[in-house]
């Protein structure tokens, strides 16, 4: 069964052209499915969005189809998680590629059998902290066709009252150096973007507020003379000093300053589609257009 859709309202009228190319359903770690996500945009007033599920493209027909029926755009993308050796964990948008190229399906399944596993050694460590939870219970979190993730465990931990919400779950459980804590695999970033160049489409670093304050100019450098296409400058956890300080990369390296919510509903319920936090996000089709230009 769906879920139901927990934002709705008036469509926003008036006003400037707005765009999301950030966001997540329930192909990955969202709580709103790929038709539910673009109503919701049509509702927001939004006239593109791209749909970027976790190592997933799967939710990109349903979505493309009820975004024809209500005339938003959906956008090819893909969120791929990467490891540099000097930064650490980041991770890379992949935009408007060819989503049935078999190379990048075929890496994209193996990091969801990877991401498959790495629940069930999460759920078998907190059963060995003591907590009464079990695969089947997290397996159930998970529409059908899509990637296991940490949220799945975090609503099963809520459900057993083992956490007061999905963040705290996280703080106490799940997070990094908690009883639950798995590490992921990652890409490194060449073959992240390698995957997405070959597949005909561009690659931004996203939200780079979240790399270690001292890595992030010499990895946003590095990544840029390996052909990174642009740079997410405008998002849910940026506020003006960051915006300013990444928009002023892109212009300096000649990258596309691209921007998106990180919209996943109610597993974020403070980050509203196309607005952010509080508003804190604005994009317009023009982003939409130079990352269109970069394309081979």
């Amino acid at each position: 069964m769906r879920p139901a859709n927990p934002f709705s309202g008036p469509p926003a009228l008036g006003g400037p052209v707005r765009i999301d190319l950030h966001t997540h359903s329930t192909v990955s770690d969202g709580t709103l499915t790929p038709a539910q996500l673009v109503a919701h945009a049509r509702e927001r007033g939004l006239a593109a969005l791209a749909l970027t599920d976790h190592d997933h493209v799967g939710g990109l027909a349903e979505a493309r189809r009820e975004g024809e029926r209500l005339g938003v755009e959906v956008v090819a993308g893909v969120e791929l998680s990467a490891e540099d050796p000097e930064a650490g964990e980041l991770h890379l948008l992949g935009y408007l590629f060819d989503e049935e190229d078999p190379a990048l399906l075929a890496r994209l399944e193996a990091l969801r059998d990877a991401r498959a596993l790495r629940g069930a050694r999460m759920v078998e460590r907190l059963r060995e902290a003591g907590l009464d939870v079990s695969l089947d219970e997290v397996v159930r979190e998970v529409a059908p066709g899509a990637s296991l993730g940490r949220p799945h465990v975090a609503r099963v931990l809520v459900a057993k009252g083992h956490a007061a919400s999905i963040e705290d779950a996280f703080d106490r459980w799940l997070g990094e150096g908690r009883p639950g804590h798995v590490p992921k695999e990652r890409l490194a970033p060449e073959e992240a973007m390698g995957l997405i160049h070959a597949a005909g489409g561009v690659v931004s670093l996203a939200h780079p507020v979240t790399i270690r304050d001292e890595k992030q100019e010499a990895l946003v450098r590095r990544l840029a003379a390996l052909g990174l296409d642009g740079i997410e400058v405008v998002h849910s956890k940026h506020g003006p000093h960051e915006r300013s300080r990444f928009g002023g990369w892109a212009k300096a390296l000649g990258l596309v300053a691209t921007g998106g919510s990180d919209f996943h509903g109610a597993n974020k319920p403070d980050v509203e589609l196309g607005d952010g936090k509080r508003g804190n996000v604005r994009v317009g089709p023009e982003t939409l257009a130079a990352l269109r230009q970069r394309l081979p």
